[in-house]
């Protein structure tokens, strides 16, 4: 039908406008976040640009669904403001019609999301785990910034060092402050000032390295005089290792595992992963729902009115479904992230069938009157 093509279409390049500005609102601020990281030490600057690009599926599969309840919403508010919707509802089109329409660009988005949730997102994490780990165990220097303090997420509190050689294999002037506890429980700083340093690795015992050459190093309590002062010709400073620096970033193993794995895996956090990405695919229909109801209006109101409480309850939708997969991956049931869709699935459909309902309560109440 000639209406079924004209909604998908206005629906679709509504999804696919908003869905593009919240990929931009998205991306820029994690752009930036992960600036913070190069210009902090945590992040080589050379893996920044492949990060942020096999990052991009993830950050889609929670916007796509957004997009598509919005864009749903912008479309049939247009149908109420022109007065088209009073056109197809005098055809004898009700609601019933409009969800079986809409619901074909909800299979689309629906399509989509799979793709996404259940095959490129896992692979391209997977991506991203690598080379964080890549990043963290890189044994260059590009992690250090010369001629800048920088704090570190392990190995100690604040290091500096003034350049790097001239053969790109070693710094000059290097200075590194700690603090922790002494054996008697007393507060203890330790300062370490190096003429030189380079990166290396032990294999004997198993992680990376920075290399003090020809230095002091002073400890001692803040507040007393008495420190002691060490020279040394080699000093090693451990660093972070790959787990850390994955974990700072906050990627999930188990949102790397293909989904094939899931299946197969028995274990809690597996499953609720898995039920998560299934819950991505079935949002669409359930949004299609909430906005049929949510996007009544009229041209005095405008087409707007209704987007804020649908956003804010996308949102709770959203952030409810990643509280239960949290709670079914320590160990509840998984059958609670289903329980929700059933919620807002009834939300959907008494929201949709109010003023239906509504009318038929004021004409029994009109007839119960003309009774009496």
């Amino acid at each position: 039908m000639l209406i079924v093509r004209y909604l998908t279409r206005d629906i679709l390049v509504n999804t696919s406008a908003v869905s593009l500005v919240v990929f931009l609102v998205v991306f820029s601020s994690q752009f930036v976040r992960r600036l913070a990281d190069v210009a902090e030490g945590d992040l080589a600057a050379g893996f920044l640009a492949s990060i942020m690009f096999f990052s991009i599926p993830s950050y889609l599969e929670l916007i796509l669904p957004l997009g598509f309840f919005v864009g749903l919403m912008l479309a049939l508010g247009r149908l109420y403001t022109d007065s088209e919707m009073v056109v197809l509802s005098a055809s004898g089109i009700g609601p019933w019609h409009l969800l079986r329409w809409v619901l074909v660009s909800g299979a689309v988005v629906a399509i989509l999301s799979a793709g996404l949730s259940l095959g490129l997102t896992p692979w391209t994490k997977t991506k991203v785990l690598n080379l964080v780990t890549e990043a963290s165990n890189e044994k260059g220097l590009a992690a250090f910034v010369p001629g800048r303090f920088q704090r570190r997420s392990g190995g100690f509190d604040t290091f500096y060092a003034e350049s790097v050689e001239s053969d790109q294999q070693g710094l000059k002037g290097l200075f590194v402050a700690e603090q922790g506890m002494s054996s008697a429980g007393e507060p203890l700083v330790t300062i370490t000032y190096a003429e030189r340093g380079r990166v290396v690795s032990s294999q004997e015992h198993g992680g990376r390295y920075l290399e003090l050459l020809n230095g002091r190093r002073y400890q001692g309590q803040p507040g007393q005089l008495e420190y002691r002062v060490t020279e040394f010709e080699v000093l090693g400073e451990r660093l972070p290792d790959a787990d850390s620096a994955g974990s700072a970033f906050g990627d999930d193993l188990y949102d790397a595992l293909p989904t094939q794995m899931l299946f197969l895996d028995n274990n809690s956090a597996s499953t609720a992963t898995l039920h998560w990405r299934l819950s991505l695919v079935l949002m669409p229909f359930n949004l299609a729902f909430l906005a049929l109801g949510l996007a009544r209006t009229d041209r005095r109101r405008g087409r707007y009115t209704m987007l804020l409480p649908a956003i804010v309850l996308y949102l709770v939708y959203l952030v409810g479904l990643a509280s239960l997969r949290g709670a079914a991956a320590e160990g509840a049931s998984v059958g609670s992230l289903w329980g929700l869709h059933a919620v807002i699935a009834g939300i959907g459909c008494v929201v949709l069938l109010w003023p239906q309902w509504r009318l038929r309560f004021a004409g029994s109440q009109r007839g119960m009157h003309a009774a009496a």
